[in-house]
């Protein structure tokens, strides 16, 4: 058994031709094999979309690491842990994340948070969809889901920014003001628990309380943990997927003239988005040791599962560089798959598409602003820095 190596250098996924555009590294590294060692990185690649899959859903390649960001700062949740422990957690936590179990969901509470956000904007005519927008709604959405109070809303907010910096590169600076930020965060979700408690009300912070009513083996440093992961599962992988489909759109104005006309569509797009530009590239595991894609792969590897090369893979996907809406098939791995597959996902879906139809509603005629929009950007984490854009009638 052997498996192909490379380096970091190698392949250019240390350049900043890598952050703009990984997809010429992927197919290069998709040709080495599905497994490819760097020595540079100390970790195997994992490349096509069969491996991908297959890493996701050993039982083998576990999330169990005490230094991944999520860990080191949350402590033990649903995302890092392996076995009873993730089951126990998984069923407690998952029906919090199905749009059903949130009253209003479609109807009232994505509807009313994007109206707001657009009522902002209005008269304006010109903004930064990023900041004014795709930030805005999710953060919104989230806190009235997990029962943030209002008046809280904008030190959840702050706590978000730290936290989703730190994520997306962990240096010490960013790791100190994340810390910082979430327990200021940490003592006011304590507080809103014990507000809650003598009456729990449909929020994921009433239900996981009317679940520890019920016997669940849940205390409130364990609900607050939960709570955080929402940060970067939901807050940010929302953030992104919506800057990523406009940042698509207007830099296909054909494409986007149909989405005008043919609300229908965006079903379509969001999904191609999440599979031709997805907000999170990659993801890592821990190997217990043993044959792996026929690679004797020793105990402890580090594995880092590509994503993103996985959605481009030309086995799965014809024209796989081809942005196509109208694909009959879509099999992305966007959302995971196995055991840790986004439990929100569904969730995240209903409210990108529902925020997309209210804002080509009301804001006809988006287009860029400036003849060199900031790109689609970064290693594990992509979107776009700032994505400023005009609407209405051209002047």
């Amino acid at each position: 058994m052997s498996t192909a190596t490379a380096t970091i250098t190698d392949q250019g996924l240390d350049s900043r031709e890598f952050r703009l555009d990984p997809y010429p590294a992927y197919a290069r590294l998709r040709a080495e094999g599905p497994l490819v060692r760097s020595e540079t990185d100390r970790t195997y690649y994992v490349t096509t979309h069969r491996a991908v899959g297959a890493v996701l859903r050993h039982k083998d390649a576990s999330v169990e690491s005490p230094f991944r960001a999520s860990r080191v700062l949350f402590g033990r949740t649903v995302m890092d842990v392996e076995g009873t422990e993730h089951a126990r957690l998984r069923s407690l936590t998952g029906r919090s994340f199905a749009a059903p179990a949130v009253p209003g969901h479609l109807e009232e509470l994505v509807p009313g948070a994007v109206h707001g956000v657009i009522d902002a904007l209005a008269g304006r005519g010109r903004a930064d969809f990023v900041a004014d927008f795709a930030n805005e709604v999710p953060i919104r959405v989230m806190s009235r889901i997990i029962g943030v109070r209002a008046e809280d809303v904008a030190a959840f907010q702050s706590c978000t920014d730290a936290v989703i910096a730190y994520f997306d590169s962990a240096t010490p600076e960013r790791r100190r003001s994340a810390v910082t930020a979430w327990a200021g965060m940490r003592a006011l979700l304590h507080r809103r628990l014990d507000e809650l408690r003598p009456a729990p009300d449909g929020s994921v912070i009433g239900q996981l309380l009317a679940a520890t009513a019920e016997g669940a083996e849940v205390g409130d440093d364990e609900i607050v943990r939960q709570i955080g992961l929402l940060i970067p599962a939901a807050i940010d992988t929302s953030n992104r997927l919506l800057a990523n489909v406009l940042h698509i759109l207007c830099s296909r104005p054909e494409l986007l003239r149909q989405a005008y006309a043919e609300p229908a569509l965006l079903d379509g797009i969001v999904e191609e988005t999440l599979r031709f530009e997805p907000p999170i590239h990659s993801t890592v595991r821990i190997w217990a040791g043993g044959e792996l894609l026929g690679t004797d792969v020793p105990r402890g590897s580090l594995l880092t599962v590509l994503l993103g090369s996985a959605n481009r893979d030309p086995e799965v996907f014809t024209d796989p560089d081809v942005f196509d809406p109208r694909r009959a098939a879509n099999p992305h791995l966007s959302f995971g798959a196995g055991r840790h597959q986004c439990m929100g996902r569904r969730m995240a879906l209903a409210e990108v598409t529902t925020a997309l139809r209210i804002l080509l509603e009301r804001c006809p005629g988006l287009r860029f602003a400036e003849s060199r929009p900031d790109p689609v950007e970064g290693f594990s984490f992509r979107s776009p820095a700032t994505l400023v854009l005009q609407y209405g009638s051209p002047a």
